[in-house]
């Protein structure tokens, strides 16, 4: 028998209703370091489908509603009890860290997505072979950079405008053609709608992107451990 893991959270455990995945029992395995490792026992020979991972999602929901905790990545998987708790020995003090951070918040997401393509210089057709290529390599390096320091600039002014901590907000610019800045920030709990409403209001005043915004979720961003 595996071990599922949903999510982590400091001793003792709270009352979190319902079961597992597919119905199957939710478990709780507490390590030496005063914490606790939520999750669904599994057999190796089951597959993990699409549907797993939204109830994944609505067992992480429903655990975070409960105490504070760290979702874990769907998919993760321990051999057994004692390969979840050793794991969480040995990371302990950075758990302890990161669920301090978390406790009573909720993640708020918001994607930037570029109205228009990239623009490009037109080289003169007069222009031999190797000119062209090199003058289109430069115009699209050039039109690659102006749209990242672009990019950079609303993140600046929506953390600006939103006056948060900076620990308190992850981004990334230009990770495609279409998206200008992908951003997660961690607000508390009970200010989660109003602060979504604020995000979009801010991006909606930037001309050129198109503003999305989703959550609030559990701090699935912030529950990174290094």
């Amino acid at each position: 028998m595996t071990l599922l893991a949903h999510a982590i959270a400091a001793a003792p455990p709270a009352s979190v209703s319902a079961g597992g995945l597919r119905g199957r029992p939710l478990a709780w395995s507490e390590a030496a370091a005063g914490l606790g490792l939520w999750s669904t026992e599994w057999t190796p020979d089951m597959k993990l489908e699409r549907p797993d991972a939204l109830e994944h999602h609505r067992l992480v929901e429903r655990i975070c509603a409960a105490q504070p905790c760290l979702p874990v990545r769907f998919g993760t998987a321990f051999a057994s009890v004692e390969a979840a708790r050793a794991s969480l020995d040995k990371r302990a003090e950075a758990l302890h860290a990161a669920l301090a951070r978390v406790s009573g918040k909720s993640e708020i997401a918001l994607t930037l997505l570029w109205r228009e393509p990239a623009a490009t210089e037109v080289v003169l057709p007069t222009a031999g072979p190797g000119r062209r290529y090199m003058e289109a390599r430069r115009a699209e390096f050039a039109s690659r950079e102006a749209r990242r320091a672009r990019a950079e600039s609303l993140v600046e002014r929506l953390i600006a405008e939103l006056a948060i901590e900076r620990p308190l907000v992850w981004h990334e610019t230009c990770t495609s053609a279409s998206v200008a800045v992908s951003l997660a920030v961690l607000v508390p709990t009970e200010q989660a709608h109003e602060r979504k409403a604020d995000l979009a209001r801010i991006a909606s005043g930037f001309g050129d992107v198109i503003a999305v915004a989703n959550g609030p979720w559990p701090p699935y961003t912030f529950a990174r451990v290094e």
